[in-house]
């Protein structure tokens, strides 16, 4: 033993010894001593907070309407009334062809069935004339009502709107009106004051023309389809309001139960006076086509008797008449929608066939975006929700406001992957959007606001159970604690509903 130890102690009289014998001492206390604070903790706070939800996608921008105009009949054509870039109202003449001899064979058919026409005796002139006067009174009669029933469903829809609808806003009937009540995003509530706005503009035009209607001069009919469109905005608006009003609860609204009953019912209130307005307008307007008919067919029965031949050889030469305008109207083309001519690819002079598309127009100032959902997403997108869209042609910096309109239910493969076409319309008309243009379409599917928020890679899922790691108050350690989570961001973010407080430092990352 004694040996041994000897042995040992010369060799630290070897200088070398004892150096490497110190440095390797020295490595180890380094390496013991980093060991215990190498780990490198990063940490997030978690605040309060709004979290969304967006599904980001690239549509295409497309004409709201488009018609590609094409001739019934082949032909020489003769007239092209208009150009690339003009604009056009419905009805308009876009193009023509020879049309000699089918106005020729119009004028011979309207010749032969007033050929046919033979006087009445007396006695049957005046009875028929009875008719026809009955007939005539009673339409006056009609059109009397209508425009009493549509002013009376203006008053109605204005007790709607003011009465009930309008206790939702601050300053309701200004150019800034405010819903005063929870909304359950920002892009909605923009949404619905924007409504509120448009339902003002409507109703002075519906006013300023109900307070000016006469029976001599106005046409009935034509107010009616106005007040009937009026009326269909307005319904929208009060389902808008509707919805509003009904996802109100204590929890999210900060309201009493009694006061949300209170909302409810005026809500419901407001919506039955609309659909008495909307009632008494329809029934006027199916009280007016009824007596229209029973006039018209008065009338063609006394044209009939008067001009003397029998209904049914008036009959067969008024078919003919009637054939031949059908065919003298195949060398017209007229525009169906009002817009902007965007193709005309025929000259003057040139033979066309039946068919053949050769002029476009496309509707003035109106456009959608078509954009293709992913299968992954499609889940979360639904008819109304907003969108924030940039055009490649004005930079990220500049939003077009969109809405959901159509979700088609069956799938397009594109390729190889399942996608669902989604259909965007503009918030508003804009000069500087065009058909062919690139939209990038930020979709905003859900939004909390208020909420206590942390980043995702906070948030540990073991097993479908959720937690984050508390940054202990030494600062080098932590506790891990459950969570309950709610909606996740697009931006990174996920909202905590229950575990931890605002405030609280959570981890993100251990290195």
């Amino acid at each position: 033993m004694r040996k041994h130890i000897s042995r040992f102690l010369k060799l630290f009289k070897n200088k070398w010894v004892i150096i490497i014998t110190v440095a390797v001492i020295i490595i180890l206390i380094y390496v013991f001593t980093r060991g215990g604070s190498s780990t490198n903790i990063e940490t997030a706070t978690a605040t309060i907070g709004n979290v969304i939800e967006k599904v980001s996608v690239t549509g295409k921008v497309l004409p709201l309407g488009k018609a590609d105009l094409s001739f019934e009949k082949g032909g020489v054509v003769t007239r092209i009334a208009v150009k690339v870039g003009d604009r056009v109202k419905k009805g308009d003449l876009i193009a023509s062809l020879n049309s000699a001899d089918d106005a020729a064979a119009l004028a011979a058919a309207r010749a032969a069935l007033a050929e046919v026409s033979r006087g009445l005796r007396p006695e049957e002139l005046a009875a028929d004339q009875a008719t026809l006067n009955t007939a005539s009174t009673t339409l006056q009669n009609a059109r009397k009502d209508t425009v009493n029933a549509i002013r009376d469903g203006y008053v109605k829809t204005q007790s709607a709107l003011l009465n009930y609808a309008d206790t939702f806003f601050t300053n309701p009937q200004s150019a800034n009106p405010t819903i005063n009540i929870r909304v359950q995003s920002t892009n909605f509530q923009t949404v619905i004051n924007n409504k509120r706005v448009l339902i003002s503009d409507i109703m002075a035009k519906w006013k300023a023309v109900t307070d000016t209607a006469s029976i001599e001069t106005i046409d009935v009919s034509n107010l009616i389809s106005m007040s009937e469109e009026y009326l269909g905005t307005i319904k929208s608006f009060m389902n808008d309001l509707s919805s509003i009003v009904n996802d109100l609860n204590p929890g999210n609204s900060g309201l009493t139960q009694a006061v949300i009953d209170t909302y409810v019912t005026a809500m419901n209130t407001a919506q039955s006076t609309l659909n008495q307005a909307i009632d008494s307008v329809t029934t006027a307007d199916t009280t007016l086509k009824s007596t229209t008919a029973s006039y018209n067919q008065a009338l063609n029965q006394f044209s009939l008797q008067k001009a003397g031949s029998s209904p049914e050889n008036i009959a067969t030469q008024s078919a003919k008449a009637d054939q031949a305008r059908a065919q003298y109207e195949k060398d017209f083309i007229m525009s169906p929608i009002a817009g902007i001519v965007t193709r005309a690819d025929i000259d003057i002079g040139e033979f066309i066939g039946a068919g053949q598309s050769s002029f476009a127009v496309q509707g003035d100032n109106a456009f959608k975006i078509e954009a293709f959902v992913p299968e992954a997403d499609i889940a979360k997108v639904a008819l109304k929700n907003g969108a924030d869209v940039t055009l490649d042609a004005y930079g990220s910096d500049t939003i077009f406001p969109a809405t959901i309109t159509a979700i088609d239910p069956a799938e397009t493969v594109l390729e190889g992957v399942p996608t669902y076409k989604v259909t965007l319309q503009f918030v508003e008309q804009d000069t500087r959007i065009r058909s062919g243009m690139t939209a990038n379409t930020d979709i905003l599917t859900h939004e909390v606001d208020d909420v206590i928020t942390v980043p995702t890679r906070a948030v540990i899922d073991d097993a479908g159970k959720k937690s984050v790691r508390l940054l202990n108050s030494d600062g080098r350690t932590f506790t891990s604690v459950p969570v309950v989570t709610g909606l996740k961001g697009s931006d990174g973010t996920i909202e905590i509903k229950s575990g931890i407080e605002a405030g609280q430092k959570v981890v993100t990352y251990i290195k």
